[in-house]
């Protein structure tokens, strides 16, 4: 392989990778980006449907879709530290696997005590750890 495609190669995964990356500013004190993020994994499980979302205000705030409901909360700590006041939903019915998913997310969310961003990966952090990847949830 000659250099110039290697090179070409290199720029191009470069910029795919800074693409992954949230534009927003972070939240005011702390390296946390602002903006929309989906969420990729919960506890040791992935979540392949990609179908959680939460937006992280500029004023820390969350707010987002579940499977089947809206949710928002204002979040008071400064970042590494979380703490959520009370988490607002919309009550529409949610079973099988979604309304599980559902459950369990909220009540991860609701225990969550710390926040990461790291390598262009969003962790919350609690007894149950949810991961977000950059991005909107899939309707």
């Amino acid at each position: 392989m000659t250099r110039i495609p290697m090179i070409s190669a290199a720029i191009a995964a470069t910029l795919g990778l800074a693409a992954c990356e949230p534009a927003s500013p972070p939240v005011p004190g702390s390296t946390i980006p602002t903006g929309p993020y989906v969420l990729v994994g919960i506890g040791s499980d992935t979540v392949p449907q990609r179908n959680v979302g939460m937006t992280i205000g500029a004023d820390g705030s969350i707010s987002g879709r579940a499977p089947c409901n809206t949710y928002s909360a204002s979040q008071s700590a400064e970042p590494p530290a979380f703490a959520l006041g009370s988490l607002t939903r919309t009550e529409m019915a949610c079973g099988g696997l979604a309304g599980r998913l559902e459950s369990r997310y909220f009540q991860a969310l609701s225990a969550a005590n710390g926040i990461t961003f790291e390598g262009g990966v969003l962790t919350i952090k609690g007894p149950t750890y949810l991961t977000y990847e950059p991005g909107y949830r899939k309707e």
